[in-house]
């Protein structure tokens, strides 16, 4: 899960101003029943906290863009895998509303074959 937090926080990094004289303060918790908790906050703006267990891991990072916009995500990791949320991740686009209606036509006349495939 570390690899994650690493990964993102090497991206909110390529968007902060490089600052030589930035200052970090970083904790890091350990029940030793496999709980832990880790986070650090750089004086120049970027940041991440990360909790959990063996199942499961609630985490966010942030960091000022070179636009000077404040950016976080917040994420969580489970056995369904890795679900991020926050503005800056791309979204799809709405579904037509033509696909919509034909999406609730078939739900209206389902089929009335049996399901079987027929060889001709």
């Amino acid at each position: 899960m570390f690899k994650y937090l690493l990964v993102l926080a090497l991206i909110g990094a390529v968007f902060a101003d490089d600052d030589a004289h930035a200052h970090a303060k970083e904790y890091k918790k350990d029940d030793g029943h496999g709980h832990f908790e880790y986070g650090y906050d750089i004086t120049n703006g970027i940041g991440a906290d990360e909790s959990g267990d063996e199942h499961q891991v609630h985490g966010e990072f942030h960091f000022v863009s070179k636009d000077g916009v404040p950016v976080k995500v917040s994420y969580t990791a489970d056995e369904n895998g890795f679900h991020p949320e926050g503005d800056i991740l791309p979204t799809p686009p709405p579904t037509p509303e033509a696909i919509l209606k034909a999406l609730k036509y078939i739900e209206a006349h389902p089929s009335k074959d049996d399901g079987h495939v027929k060889h001709h």
